[in-house]
């Protein structure tokens, strides 16, 4: 089994999600995309992956035009990471809770994703190289 993180890059890669799932939340395409490789991918919660910036953007867009206008909100928890190949990749398990709030049209339980996700280090921080979704729904 591969190391586990220090702390700071449990930290640091924790932060990160938080970030995600903000942008995610907030309509933020464009912030979103920033947080994946050029050559990022998200898969499993679209009929064909997104890949690149130009994609990914949309799915954060098109999440808050869907009528949940902000109500969308993504949790994650039970995060689980290892180092890849250097300590310039981590693999991690999670899971991502979504739902929507405020009478917001489909409020409730909307789903929850089992995502395994490819983090390579950029700098001080992390970008996400893959994010391969599973999703079980209510």
């Amino acid at each position: 089994m591969a190391d586990k993180l220090t702390t700071e890059d449990w930290v640091s890669i924790s932060d990160f999600m938080a970030e995600y799932c903000w942008r995610v939340d907030e309509g933020d395409g464009d912030g979103w995309a920033a947080l994946y490789t050029d050559d990022g991918v998200f898969s499993g919660a679209t009929p064909e992956p997104m890949v690149g910036a130009a994609q990914l953007r949309m799915i954060p867009i098109n999440a808050y035009k869907d009528g949940n206008q902000g109500m969308m909100r993504h949790i994650v928890a039970n995060m689980t990471c290892r180092y890849g190949e250097t300590r310039d990749v981590v693999h991690a398990k999670l899971y991502n809770y979504v739902s929507v709030w405020g009478g917001a049209p489909g409020a409730g339980n909307l789903v929850m994703a089992l995502c395994k996700v490819t983090y390579v280090r950029h700098g001080d921080s992390w970008l996400i190289k893959e994010n391969a979704v599973k999703l079980l729904t209510p």
